[in-house]
């Protein structure tokens, strides 16, 4: 074939479209399997809504769970550990892995509510979460005692099994690593268009390149590639923002959470503040005021995070599906493409088990875990 554009007989074995975490964690897994990968990505790879996470690893106990994405984080959870270890080995890149403990602060009525009943579940699960008073957390984390002092009556709960990883560091051990494997990797590379029926990716400097397989990772942008299969209502993106402080040492020992806005505190003294759910399609701005929102939280939980340098500010664009529940698995009626995505608040804790799932389905093999309830047809079929 003479035409320049068309890469069939030289296209890979595995296309994979997204350069994220799961894209990367896929690309890496297929390829440790021995197979032949690429992978495209529209900007940088590894710079996009996985850098921007803050790497809070909830607590979670694989072995008692039974709600569907439960088992998927326990089933992922398990992985971290010798995933983190071997892309050490493999590239020298510490992820920062490890276990620092969460807190879960509640005043009001309907915090302390939410909380209760969280820390039921967990009980049920054997997930170890045990209540405080004020004044213990005051005296364990010296920086909260103002904020312990004003609420008094407040709920307090600490999770010692709550973990944490630096998303920057995972992306570039990742991106090493796959390049270690012979993954090829194409940055500032834009999909138009998948042909499912075919396997046929058209880009937008007019290549088309032809895969055995296609797997679409690319989080909220999956239904911009295929709007006939109605992907683009099933999957909305959701921007959280996030604030990055600076202070001479690290303030807090563990994290510490209010409903959905937390402190996470890394060893060199950045601070990270997060976060909020906001729908505004696809714009990846950071705003003045949600921006002032999460430093006011952070001075009223820590004060002396008044003396912190403000290092920077960024946000990122979460996948969410109707129901909550990642997709994963072939597209409907496709015999050439898959999908991986609609991880939301959950990329970096569910890549390493995402990434296996899908390479035993490429493989034909049956999934170590149950992909039913994340199957795609489940979220199209319930689309209106």
């Amino acid at each position: 074939m003479n035409d320049s554009n068309h890469r069939q007989l030289l296209s890979p074995h595995h296309l994979i479209i997204g350069g994220g975490v799961i894209g990367l964690s896929v690309a890496w897994e297929l390829a440790n399997r021995g197979l032949r990968v690429s992978v495209l990505d529209q900007g940088a790879i590894g710079q996009g809504t996985s850098w921007a996470a803050g790497g809070i690893l909830p607590p979670n106990q694989f072995d008692t769970a039974v709600d569907p994405l439960d088992r998927l984080r326990g089933f992922s959870h398990r992985r971290i550990a010798p995933w983190c270890d071997r892309l050490q080995k493999v590239t020298g890149i510490d992820c920062g892995y490890r276990r620092c403990g969460g807190y879960y602060l509640a005043d009001t009525a309907g915090e302390k509510a939410a909380m209760i009943g969280t820390a039921d579940y967990w009980q049920e699960m054997q997930i170890e979460c045990r209540r405080i008073t004020p004044d213990e957390l005051s005296m364990r984390q010296p920086a909260l005692s103002d904020w312990c002092t004003r609420h008094p009556d407040a709920g307090v709960w600490f999770a010692p099994g709550e973990e944490q990883i630096r998303p920057p560091r995972l992306l570039k051990a990742l991106r090493s690593a796959c390049e270690s494997s012979g993954v090829e990797l194409r940055e500032f590379c834009a999909v138009d268009q998948i042909d499912p029926e075919t396997g046929k990716v058209h880009l937008a400097d007019d290549e088309t390149i032809t895969a055995d397989k296609v797997i679409v990772c690319n989080g909220a942008w999956a239904g911009r590639l295929l709007p006939d299969h109605r992907l683009r209502n099933s999957v909305v993106p959701v921007r959280g923002q996030i604030v990055l402080m600076r202070t001479r040492q690290p303030l807090l020992s563990s994290v510490v959470n209010i409903g959905h806005r937390y402190l996470l505190c890394r060893d060199d003294g950045r601070t990270l503040v997060g976060s909020c759910e906001e729908e505004v399609g696809f714009d990846l701005s950071t705003t003045d005021r949600a921006i002032d929102q999460l430093t006011q939280f952070a001075y009223n939980l820590c004060p002396p995070l008044q003396n912190a340098q403000i290092e920077r500010t960024w946000s990122g664009l979460r996948p969410l599906t109707f129901d909550g529940f990642p997709m994963i698995g072939p597209l409907p009626g496709s015999k050439h493409v898959l999908v991986a995505t609609g991880h939301f608040r959950s990329g970096i804790h569910l890549a390493f088990g995402t990434a296996e799932l899908v390479a035993d389905i490429v493989q034909s093999k049956t999934p170590m875990l149950d992909v039913a309830d994340f199957r795609v047809g489940k979220q199209l079929a319930n689309t209106v």
